[in-house]
């Protein structure tokens, strides 16, 4: 590992004509950093309690055992972040086709007059090669004054800009592509964008190749699309973040469509151990998570809980310019609370099987089990059907084997109904809003319950 420099940025005390080695020889301007090329193993240090305006845009490249780190400096005793206030500019801290950075502990805004294609923080990597080993962690971004209207030109809509927004100019390929981008432990909230998205340049094509994705522990709360958008990714991680509120500053007219958690034009992707609550819905959509566009392989959803979610539970978008290597979407061991409207929307004809589920809704009339369609691709095995009334629409066209359906009366067509329930419902609905430890004790159950009798049985 090699000995980097260390540099320090104090916007009261510093001096951009000093050397910048030290805290009291510290640089005053965001200008002069980003004059600074940077080398493997160099730090740059802002102070805790600092402000700046404009844009932190560094040059040059860490290594992969020497990475360049942006960290912040001072009374290690307080929480206060040292804030960078992007005043509408592309975004507040740009990363810009260099490898090896790890960004952390700092806060963003990025404020302005009118709505337009801007970020908190932006990973834009370059046209061809590889750029890699970027981390993005323990970072606020907040107030991001971006663009979340659906209907617009080519690269200005709200698909292209996100608070924490992960892309790369053009089209990846093999040999041009993201690889180990870790967004951890990040907080994104009060942004009229998405939380955090991961894309290519160019839109609704099937490339996927990014590699070592891993959105892992952020929490998103009060967006004004949606909450985590992937694409263009083998077998990316989407693991223990928090949704909240997504497209609570969105609207009818200029938003129409969205949803918690959604991947597009990936492999493999695993959505695993999230909380998403209180998805808005607009035109339709709105749901917890989707399998959209494009995927490959299978989508796997499981230990996941969500609540709320004025869409319903799960979006299947699977046909939609549909992959060959599409197997469809697994969704297992969730717990689904008081999600509205369905606990599927739509049906593209590739089967999806959903077992060790439950479904726990408080309300007189049950949510549909699918929107839009009969919902015949999609096979319910071993799950929990906590509903206090009959769903809307009955039980319309799945296949259902073994569920448990509570105190319902009128049941699909099941050879191995059961009543009642493998777990115990009362008080799990308020304990599970206070309890990480008791939501993995249910999963554990949920488990447990589908397993107990030997291999799941397909369709």
């Amino acid at each position: 590992m090699e000995q980097g420099r260390s540099f320090y940025l104090d916007n009261i005390n510093g001096d951009d004509t000093r050397t910048g080695l030290s805290p009291k020889m510290a640089w005053k301007s965001l200008e002069r950093a980003n004059a600074q090329e940077f080398q493997p193993g160099d730090t740059l240090y802002l102070k805790r309690g600092g402000s700046w305006n404009g844009m932190l845009c560094p040059k040059g490249s860490g290594s992969e055992e020497s990475p360049v780190t942006v960290d912040a400096y001072g009374d290690d005793n307080t929480e206060v972040r040292p804030v960078i206030h992007g005043d509408g500019a592309r975004a507040a801290v740009y990363l810009d086709g260099v490898s090896f950075w790890r960004v952390r502990n700092i806060a963003v805004t990025n404020r302005a007059q009118e709505r337009g294609v801007r970020h908190g923080i932006c990973i834009c990597g370059k046209a061809e090669g590889i750029t890699q080993g970027i981390v993005i962690e323990r970072c606020e971004i907040s107030e991001v004054q971006g663009e979340n209207r659906r209907n617009r030109n080519v690269y200005e809509s709200m698909y292209w800009n996100s608070g924490i927004y992960v892309t790369m100019p053009g089209r990846s390929s093999g040999k041009n592509h993201l690889h180990d981008i870790v967004i951890s432990g990040n907080y994104v909230h009060d942004v009229l964008t998405s939380g955090i998205r991961v894309n290519q340049q160019e839109d609704f094509i099937n490339d996927i190749h990014h590699t070592h994705v891993v959105v892992r522990g952020n929490r998103i709360e009060r967006t004004g699309s949606d909450g985590i958008i992937v694409a263009n990714c083998i077998s990316p991680l989407i693991d223990g973040n928090v949704c909240l509120d997504a497209g609570a500053l969105g609207t009818l007219e200029d938003t129409r469509l969205i949803a918690g958690i959604w991947v597009c034009a990936v492999s493999d992707a695993l959505i695993q151990r999230n909380e998403v609550g209180r998805t808005r819905l607009f035109e339709n959509d709105g749901t917890a998570f989707d399998t959209d566009w494009g995927t490959a392989g299978t989508t796997i959803f499981q230990y996941n809980y969500t609540h709320g979610n004025k869409g319903g539970f799960w979006l299947d978008c699977t046909g939609i310019n549909r992959n060959r290597e599409c197997e469809g979407s697994i969704l297992r061991y969730n717990i689904s609370v008081d999600d509205e409207r369905c606990l599927i929307q739509d049906d593209y004809g590739i089967r999806s099987e959903l077992y060790g589920n439950l479904f726990l809704h408080r309300g007189e009339t049950g949510p549909m089990i699918c929107c839009h369609q009969p919902g015949q691709s999609h096979l319910f095995w071993r799950n929990i059907f906590a509903f206090a009334g009959q769903p809307a629409l009955g039980w319309q066209s799945s296949v259902f084997r073994e569920n448990w359906y509570g105190d319902l009366k009128e049941l699909p067509e099941d050879s191995g109904a059961k009543a009642g329930s493998p777990i115990e419902l009362e008080g799990l609905a308020e304990r599970m809003q206070e309890s990480e430890e008791y939501r993995r004790q249910i999963w554990d159950q949920l488990a447990e319950a589908a397993c107990r009798h030997g291999e799941k049985r397909r369709m």
